[in-house]
């Protein structure tokens, strides 16, 4: 009596495929933000070491976790692209979800600026992939609000996004990591839109206001005036003019406290992954003013120096936490809509024969 050898069936790939599908959560574009809070924050924390002497260790510890945040974030986006392909499309046209795509090029420049302590080759490898795509994606995104159709409602906060804050923060890299003049010219482009856009965005918020589940995006609003006041200072150097750095912290904290005086019609949002986006804010507003105290030398710059790095620790390990408590729940990542199975209709050429006898 022969035994037939038992052999294994190869792994069907629809089968894998549709595993990876169940098991990799689809999340939106908008969660890099949490990059860009942890990338912040070390980077207040290495300003803070420089400017008072702290234990670096920490800051380099929340660089590592943005780097870690990075990696997953994009791979999340890479099997939406491969496993969900009409979510991404429908991101990809939306004309504001679109904007927080401008994100992924920002998140690469500011892991660049994790990476230059340690190698420097590497971090300017990442932070010219990092610039090129952000110029080309922000010159891609303004040709469209030319050419797309949009609402009144459209013109939110994120539009900032794609052409201001993300090309200041690339402006700000350049700086940081000696392309000067290249800086200047992004820094051109960050400000010039940012004072063009602004108008537009306060006259929709002024007149259509935001709704509950969106107001996180203000944090992005007072992105770009914290961003412009590092960048300039960051540029400027030496050679830079205080009156115009104290005319840029003016706005910096007068929006702060705007947005301090709105903190509860801000809080009216449940806590979900959007709330990074307000440590990005605070966290360059504890650097611009932490620059400004060492180049004014004025005690108090150096004060409110201290006080915004204080509430950028609290806030985003308010945030950290908050997030820890969702994903635990389960309830971090939007839910999959999973297709309905599709059962064969019946042919309609069948008929009932009558038993032969």
């Amino acid at each position: 009596m022969s035994v037939s050898p038992i052999t294994s069936a190869p792994p069907n790939p629809h089968a894998v495929q549709g595993a990876v599908r169940r098991t990799l959560p689809l999340a939106p574009a908008s969660f890099f933000a949490m990059t860009l809070g942890l990338a912040e924050t070390g980077n207040a924390w290495r300003f803070a070491t420089a400017t008072w002497g702290l234990n670096p260790a920490f800051g380099e510890v929340l660089q590592l976790l943005s780097a870690l945040s990075f990696v997953w974030w994009m791979a999340l986006y890479l099997n939406k692209w491969i496993n969900h392909r009409q979510a991404a499309l429908a991101e990809a046209r939306d004309p504001v979800q679109s904007a927080f795509l401008a994100l992924i090029p920002e998140s690469l420049i500011l892991m660049a600026l994790a990476l230059q302590p340690y190698a420097i080759g590497g971090a300017q490898v990442l932070f010219w992939i990092g610039s090129a795509a952000n110029l080309l994606y922000g010159a891609y995104r303004m040709a469209a609000t030319w050419t797309d159709e949009r609402q009144g409602s459209d013109s939110v906060p994120p539009l900032f996004l794609s052409y201001t804050a993300s090309v200041l923060v690339n402006a700000l890299a350049a700086g940081l990591l000696g392309h000067a003049s290249f800086g200047w010219m992004l820094f051109g482009i960050g400000v010039v839109s940012w004072l063009v856009l602004d108008s537009v965005l306060t006259q929709q918020l002024a007149v259509g206001g935001l709704a509950v589940k969106t107001r996180n995006f203000m944090g992005i609003y007072m992105a770009p005036s914290v961003v412009a006041l590092v960048a300039y200072q960051v540029l400027a150097g030496d050679a830079l003019s205080l009156p115009l750095t104290y005319a840029l912290t003016g706005y910096a904290l007068f929006l702060a406290a705007a947005m301090i005086f709105a903190y509860r019609w801000l809080r009216e949002q449940p806590f979900a992954g959007g709330y990074w986006a307000y440590t990005f804010g605070i966290a360059t507003l504890a650097q611009g003013l932490m620059l400004g105290a060492r180049h004014s030398h004025d005690p108090l710059l150096d004060t409110l120096a201290m006080l915004a790095f204080a509430i950028t620790l609290l806030a985003t390990g308010s945030v950290a936490v908050g997030t820890i408590r969702l994903l635990l729940k389960g309830a971090y990542y939007p839910p999959v809509a999973t297709p309905a199975p599709v059962t064969a209709p019946a042919p309609d050429n069948v008929v009932a024969m009558a038993p032969q006898r």
